[in-house]
């Protein structure tokens, strides 16, 4: 029997490749995707930007499916909830080995062996390395949560990345109630970002160059949108959201991805603040810094890298204990897999919140 997986042929360029579908490995199992989205790294690694997906990898790392086959071994997802053919799931898209000097810290979210998958041809066996595919091969060292029966499968097709992502920098940046949040990015990521941060009981500001994408913001817990497409360059665009959160936010989370934004967001933190960087993942591309006044303001920045994998288990109970939240909505426009190059150039385009592939809802 055989699958289709989609590969990097090199910047912008991709293909669909067929191959034998694998036996799942003792521990893990054999996925079969129902809904696969794009994500911002995606479009990096579209542009041929990151460090470790080269030209022949599988593309596709956010999505749910259905279990086909179960690896030896394997009864229960990692919260204890029984597992059988059949049974939806989402997987951390990374790996946790629980045996590099990261995990033994605790740190399993910097897993010196988390993206085995990820770095290798798909020529390679398992083949399946991506969700942008008919079926993805989950290894012993991915944790697995079983989806509930009240969530949809495109509410819950967010949640092992731009949910999770930022759940834990929430986490990161020890949002308090009352504080102010402002958020830079209005993507899938920063509108999740806003839906945390206001159940945290914080009052979440969203900047947006996008001005179309900040209105989803406000329907996830977004108290106010800022427009920042028409500010004066990056000094304006500081001063903007300075003035819009009266002297600075207590906590800024900036996803954007956008180099320039690093500094404007440090800028943009309250003295004495905490600004939290997720966005940024692309190795050798910079921005200009000034360390005297950083230095000055008290501020303290902290990288929120992947998150612990026990996260997505929370982000899975958080979408079924928000209803109030348009969770379906946050994939605002679905293609078929065959159309993966329009959702990745919708996706660059910023012309869509998060782009969704229906694979196999049935």
């Amino acid at each position: 029997m055989k699958g289709i997986t989609t590969v990097l042929r090199g910047p912008h360029e991709v293909e669909q490749r067929e191959y034998n579908l694998p036996d799942p490995v003792s521990g893990g199992l054999l996925m079969k995707m129902i809904r696969a989205n794009v994500c911002g790294s995606d479009v990096h690694i579209l542009r041929g930007h990151h460090p470790l997906v080269k030209a022949g990898g599988a593309l596709g790392h956010e999505g749910v499916g259905r279990i086909e086959r179960l690896g030896a071994g394997v009864t229960r997802d990692f919260a204890g909830n029984d597992l059988k053919e059949g049974d939806r799931v989402v997987s951390t898209y990374f790996q946790v080995c629980r045996r590099c000097p990261a995990c033994n810290a605790g740190q399993g979210n910097l897993c010196r062996n988390a993206t085995p998958g990820g770095s290798t041809q798909a020529d390679v066996a398992p083949h399946f390395h991506g969700t942008f595919g008919t079926h993805y091969a989950v290894s012993s060292d991915q944790f697995v949560y079983k989806v509930p029966d009240s969530i949809s499968s495109k509410a819950v097709s967010s949640a092992n990345c731009a949910l999770s992502q930022v759940y834990a920098g929430c986490e990161t940046g020890e949002i308090k109630r009352g504080q102010k949040v402002l958020v830079l990015g209005a993507g899938g990521l920063g509108v999740c970002a806003a839906a945390i941060a206001s159940q945290m009981g914080a009052e979440v500001f969203v900047a947006e160059m996008a001005t179309n994408r900040l209105t989803k913001a406000i329907e996830f817990g977004a108290h106010h949108a800022i427009d920042i497409s028409e500010a004066d360059g990056g000094a304006g665009r500081v001063e903007l959201m300075r003035e819009s959160t009266d002297g600075g936010a207590d906590v800024v989370i900036d996803v954007t991805g956008v180099p320039e934004a690093f500094s404007e967001a440090v800028k943009s933190v309250r003295p004495g603040g905490i600004m939290v960087s997720i966005g940024n993942v692309t190795p050798n591309k910079f921005t200009q810094f000034d360390p005297g006044l950083f230095t000055r303001s008290g501020v303290q920045i902290r990288a929120s890298y992947r998150y612990q994998a026990d996260v997505l288990g929370k982000s899975v109970s958080f979408i079924e204990s928000t209803p109030q939240f348009p969770w379906e909505d946050l994939v605002d426009t679905d293609f078929a897999l065959t159309d993966v190059r329009a959702a990745l150039q919708a996706a660059e385009a910023r012309q869509v919140t998060r782009a969704g592939l229906v694979i196999d809802e049935n």
